[in-house]
């Protein structure tokens, strides 16, 4: 596991025993889903960020953007297609220190 996994990991549980600490303490009302509803009827600009977020963490990435900073470190060389004029160019793994 990556610190960005375990970070991810540790925000949820946290949220977690958070909201059920805050329910048995002073009631539903008080949950952090309760206060996120109320809010967005108040703030609607937090659902657009609250979806921007969201949007940002789950939009589907190419394949090829996801892995391409790994694979310098576990090959000689990359191989890069351009959209614009879809040529496949290799480069070697030291031009992109």
């Amino acid at each position: 596991m990556n610190k960005t996994q375990l970070f991810l990991l540790v925000i949820a549980v946290t949220m977690i025993i958070f909201d059920i600490y805050i329910i048995c303490l002073r009631g539903k009302s008080e949950s952090i889903s309760a206060h996120v509803i109320r809010n967005s009827k108040k703030y609607p600009l937090m659902v657009l960020l609250f979806g921007i977020l969201l949007g940002h963490l789950f939009w589907n990435m190419p394949t090829e953007s996801v892995y391409k900073n790994t694979e310098c470190f576990q090959e000689d060389s990359v191989k890069i297609q351009s959209k614009a004029t879809n040529k496949t160019v290799k480069i070697q793994a030291k031009e992109l220190k």
